[in-house]
């Protein structure tokens, strides 16, 4: 199979030179680069790696107690079980204050 890759100009020229120097043809560098990549274990993600914590997004926590399994998941009604949410959790803690009806 042919690919067309776009290297830097400068990457370029060095590894035609080293490929030149050791005889070897860039595609044969090239083919045997992938097969090493493809070989090697994938790298393990870090702990956090894209993982939203209630600490870096303290938002997420009255999100997760306001949606539910099955629930609609379009942006009207995610925003609708939060403001109900947070509302309760308001009047739990200051039952002093009118909830709306």
């Amino acid at each position: 199979m042919k690919a067309t890759l776009d290297i830097p100009d400068d990457l370029y020229r060095r590894v035609k030179a080293r490929s030149a120097m050791e005889g070897r043809p860039i595609r044969a560098v090239a083919v045997e680069l992938l097969q090493n990549w493809l070989d090697a274990p994938p790298p393990k993600p870090t702990p956090d790696a894209g993982v939203l914590n209630e600490e870096a997004a303290p938002w997420l926590a009255i999100t997760r107690r306001a949606l539910h399994p099955g629930m609609s998941h379009d942006m009207e009604s995610v925003r609708t079980a939060i403001a109900t949410a947070w509302a309760k959790e308001g009047a739990a803690k200051n039952p002093t204050v009118k909830r709306p009806s």
